[in-house]
């Protein structure tokens, strides 16, 4: 995989990807504890989360048409300088600012302007990945990229459980902003092939998103597939985003250090993760390796939730309970790993490249739809009821779509032509 390097484009997008991640992983773990710290809410921390899931799922699939049509270099480094601007100005206003009420909006206005240009930023830089690459090295690619990516959250989320407490929130802004103007910088000199579309034959928007939303329904098995995720990240993602962080700083009363533990140790096993899948490229086949880290994945989200309901009520120490949970986080990171990238790298082979941003935005949209509506309800269970409750929720609700991911005739026959 570290031959990719050599590839000047290459390089350069993953300099500039390396930056900024860090900084928003960084920045993210941060004001998610600060909000839960300062309002000792967890429906708060999860209408910050749904906010900017929301803003961000509304944007995508517009996003995916000016993508096909748009030079996505440009769309990266643009993005990234909006990016770093907004960030910059949060934090330089937030100095002023002693309310709750003052700094809670802020918080959501800069979460805002952030996921406006992630909608266009990350399926960009997921669908110039296959331009820069030759075919035979896609896999290898996207597991570069994921490897990387964990490797850069375990940076991130350490500096910030590190350093929270002694630079201030003000501080993460300016970091993060920094890391988006590096990265936009990095971002300019890649140069791959751009032609302009004629002007014959430029089409109205609304023709583009139908022809990506045709697409979708013409490939068997992609649609009832593509909802089976929906409902599968609606059921999980408020694992991670809200049962965990509550866990830590109002169940468990820990620091944030600890909490970045966890998360560094979710990260690690992303990075062996990412190795193995990378490792083993076209030995491994899109079909089984999704099923067996599903599986294994549905799995170890009930053995997980078990040990989180003991360790919040205290019927095992925080020893016992940190001996048993990391290393299950651990595994559960790697599972994940077998299923995220021989998908991502699957459906970038499937689908034909004149229509790939379309697609990868209205897909990407599609299956994070209920997320931010899994981040309020989560919330809301957590403030007004407890967190077995929150957690039973999700083993159950991740069982059925596991089912039709396994057992759907058309979705099998899907994931065996990826």
């Amino acid at each position: 995989m570290l031959a990719l390097l050599k590839d000047k484009n290459f390089s350069l997008l993953f300099a500039g990807n390396f930056v900024s991640r860090i900084g928003t992983t960084f920045y993210n773990f941060a004001v998610g504890w600060f909000i839960l710290t300062l309002t000792e809410s967890p429906l708060m921390m999860g209408l910050y989360i749904a906010l900017g899931g929301i803003v961000e799922l509304l944007a995508s699939p517009l996003a995916g048409v000016f993508i096909d049509r748009l030079n996505k270099v440009r769309i990266l480094y643009v993005t990234d300088f909006i990016r770093g601007l907004t960030v910059l100005a949060g934090g330089a206003l937030i100095l002023g600012l002693q309310s709750e009420p003052q700094l809670l909006f802020l918080l959501y206005a800069v979460t805002v302007v952030l996921a406006l240009n992630n909608a266009l930023f990350f399926p960009a830089n997921a669908t110039l990945i296959p331009e820069i690459v030759d075919d035979r090295q896609l896999t290898q690619a996207n597991a570069f990229f994921s490897l990387i990516n964990s490797v850069q959250t375990i940076i991130g989320i350490l500096l910030a459980g590190l350093l929270y407490g002694l630079l201030g929130i003000e501080m993460i802004f300016i970091i993060n902003g920094i890391s988006f103007i590096l990265s936009a910088i990095s971002e300019m000199f890649i140069r791959t092939p751009y032609t302009k579309p004629p002007a014959e034959e430029k089409t109205t928007l609304q023709h583009d998103f139908k022809v990506g939303v045709r697409y979708i329904l013409d490939k068997p098995g992609l649609l009832p597939f593509v909802t089976a995720v929906l409902f599968l990240n609606f059921a999980f993602a408020p694992f991670f985003a809200n049962a965990i962080p509550y866990l830590y700083n109002l169940a468990l009363n820990q620091e944030a250090l600890q909490l970045a533990i966890a998360n560094i140790t979710f990260s690690s096993g992303m990075v062996i993760g990412g190795i193995l899948v990378g490792t083993l490229g076209v030995k491994i086949t899109v079909a089984n390796s999704m099923k067996r880290g599903l599986t294994l994945t549905i799995f170890m989200g009930f053995w997980l939730s078990a040990i989180m309901v003991l360790g919040s009520g205290a019927h095992v120490s925080y020893t016992l309970f940190t001996a048993i949970f990391l290393p299950s986080l651990f595994i559960l990171a790697i599972s994940n790993m077998f299923v995220n990238i021989p998908f991502g790298t699957g459906l970038a082979r499937a689908i034909q490249p004149e229509v790939r941003g379309r697609v990868f935005s209205i897909v990407n949209t599609l299956t994070a739809g209920l997320i931010p509506v899994s981040y309020l309800l989560a919330g809301l269970i957590l403030e007004y009821s407890n967190l077995g409750l929150l957690l039973m929720a999700i083993c159950l609700l991740s069982v059925v779509p596991l089912m039709t991911i396994l057992y759907s005739p058309t979705v099998n026959r899907l994931l065996s032509s990826l």
